[in-house]
């Protein structure tokens, strides 16, 4: 690893940081989402993302919206690639202009977990599990830590690949 300084003296490496997401078994499960659009119902509301690759392969970027009717309600932005640090897939994600998630992920016993907090806005610690019955099929349901407890939210969404 050869430090570089660019700019303003801002430090940066030449050594890889996305490379490990090719071995990871999260990432690699995570890669069946990109291509078509998925979409799904939450209550009365429709859910529709999509997924491609970014940095060469090494990230993935997911763009969602949620609407009610022909009404939007909230656009997310989501972001998967390689945390050196900790060796595992990490998330990030912004819904709307206020608020951003951040965690990792794993595939353990043919499902992900996501381990995840709020970094502003809201700032509650949660757990999703998501099942993948199918290439075209994504279910979670979503669980969050309250006194030290993990309950239920009753958040649970089944997407689809539409296209």
């Amino acid at each position: 690893m050869i430090p570089m300084i660019l700019g303003l003296g801002i430090v940066v490496t030449t050594k890889s940081l996305g490379t490990d997401t090719i071995n990871d078994l999260a990432f690699k499960k995570l890669s069946t989402l990109v291509g078509g659009e998925w979409t799904g119902a939450l209550g009365k509301m429709t859910v529709k993302f999509t997924y491609k690759f970014a940095e060469g392969g090494k990230m993935i970027e997911g763009t969602g919206h949620l609407t009610q009717g022909a009404k939007p309600v909230m656009n997310m932005n989501s972001k998967y690639g390689w945390d050196p640090q900790a060796k595992q897939t990490y998330y990030i994600d912004f819904h709307g202009h206020d608020t951003v998630y951040s965690g990792h992920i794993t595939w353990k016993n043919n499902q992900f977990l996501i381990d995840f907090v709020g970094l502003i806005g809201d700032k509650g610690h949660w757990i999703t599990y998501c099942d993948m019955p199918t290439n075209d099929r994504f279910e979670f349901n979503m669980f969050e830590y309250k006194g030290g407890k993990l309950v239920p939210t009753h958040l649970a969404v089944k997407l689809h690949r539409a296209s």
